[in-house]
């Protein structure tokens, strides 16, 4: 019963963290799109553009990692789900 409970607490956090990282890349691989597009001098622009890019995709890449951990949580548990072994 506490296993379960701890597991579910577990699961939403790991949902919640993952998909704050993946707004968080998705805002700033937008952030690269626009000051590619922008007016700026020429350094500053490579800059934001390395800056933007590399905490998007680092973020990206979080997010797919704690989801996937996340998601195993949810669909595996160390025991046997009565529902799923009904289905066989």
């Amino acid at each position: 019963m506490m296993e379960t409970f701890i597991n579910r607490i577990m699961w939403f956090g790991f949902s919640t963290v993952g998909a704050a990282f993946l707004g968080t890349g998705i805002l700033f691989v937008v952030l690269a799109f626009v000051t590619m597009n922008a007016d700026i001098m020429g350094f500053f622009k490579w800059v934001l553009l390395i800056f933007h890019w590399g905490v998007g995709g680092i973020s990206l890449l979080l997010s797919l990692a704690i989801l996937a951990v996340g998601l195993k949580l949810r669909f595996s548990s160390g025991k046997e789900n009565p529902e799923v072994s009904n289905a066989n």
